[in-house]
């Protein structure tokens, strides 16, 4: 599924295993193991994981490995920021259309622009929602 929506293969097989993990995570060899992968492997994707901020990166006493835990509560805040990302191209669009564009091209960004305005004002809405279930 994680593919599907695209991410590489490597890193959505690494999150699924951190997903399903049974404990609090797992440590880098844990997931070479069970993967059957590189460290480099591992290693570029956490990266992303971590830089995403699906995934932290933790210690364990005694361990001189990294492990690796799913973060909780990031699916709302991660949804945002891609909505956030929707006020920003209609923003732009607006400012294509202020330099005045010829018939056709401001056809195409009006058509843009409804489209962006529009789920710019539902998705606030569900988020609004969804925070509002959150904190209930």
């Amino acid at each position: 599924m994680l593919e599907e929506v695209g991410f590489p293969h490597t890193i959505a097989r690494v999150y699924t295993v951190l997903t399903l993990a049974e404990g609090e995570g797992l440590a880098t060899s844990e997931l070479i193991e069970e993967l059957e992968v590189s460290k480099a492997s591992v290693s570029n994707a956490m990266q992303f994981l971590v830089g995403i901020e699906l995934v932290e990166r933790y210690r364990v006493r005694g361990s001189r490995q990294s492990h690796y835990r799913i973060l909780k509560d990031v699916w709302g805040t991660i949804l945002a920021k891609k909505f956030a990302a929707i006020g920003y191209i209609r923003r732009t669009v607006e400012e294509a259309m202020a330099l005045e564009p010829s018939d056709k091209a401001r056809e195409r960004l009006e058509e843009m622009h409804d489209v962006y305005s529009f789920f710019e004002t539902e998705f606030e809405e569900v988020m609004s929602r969804w925070n509002e279930r959150k904190n209930a």
